[in-house]
């Protein structure tokens, strides 16, 4: 009786029983909502609910394996009717955003921009990779160069079984691809 007030009893941490309640129910069930949502609107969702781990490591264990967009939901976003969305090709705040509606028509809104922005600069960084990382070459002493810097080298090939032992042997690299509008024809 010593520990209570009008809303009922108050149990120091040390001796009671549950230590702390979880609004899971009502996460579990908005999650399950905005997956559904999500899945109508012809996207590939996967729900985590599993209990085992952290939120914390449930969200790095989905960063390793790729996944684009991680929809996060606590109880606060349950009451507000809103959830987080993070982007995996841009770390910290700046790909995080708060407060995005659950109202279907808003969220699978949000998610097809973001897909189509998070695929869109995927590409733009993989051309822009690729591009600084080929060096053109017209010469044999050209191409071991450009290999030695860990350059792509775009070049002339005569298409000799023997060329190609040569460079693998020498360098490491190997013929990879022609391409039919290069530079050198």
């Amino acid at each position: 009786m010593t520990h209570g007030d009008d809303a009922g009893l108050m149990l120091p941490p040390k001796i009671a029983p549950i230590q702390k309640v979880e609004e899971k129910t009502g996460v579990l069930n908005a999650a399950l909502s905005v997956a559904e949502i999500l899945k109508t609107a012809g996207r590939k969702v996967k729900l985590d609910d599993a209990d085992q781990r952290t939120t914390r490591w449930k969200f790095n264990f989905w960063e390793m394996k790729g996944v684009p967009l991680s929809i996060e939901i606590g109880p606060r976003d349950v009451s507000s009717g809103s959830v987080v969305m993070s982007r995996r090709d841009v770390h910290g705040e700046q790909g995080k955003v708060f407060g995005i509606s659950m109202e279907p028509s808003i969220l699978e809104a949000y998610v097809k921009d973001w897909l189509d922005e998070i695929q869109s600069s995927l590409l733009q960084k993989a051309i822009s990779f690729r591009d600084s990382n080929i060096v053109d070459v017209s010469s044999y002493e050209e191409l071991k160069e450009a290999i030695s810097l860990g350059k792509w080298a775009r070049g002339p090939w005569s298409a000799s079984n023997t060329d190609e032992l040569r460079v693998k042997e020498e360098t490491g690299a190997m013929i990879c691809c022609f391409l039919s509008n290069s530079p050198s024809g």
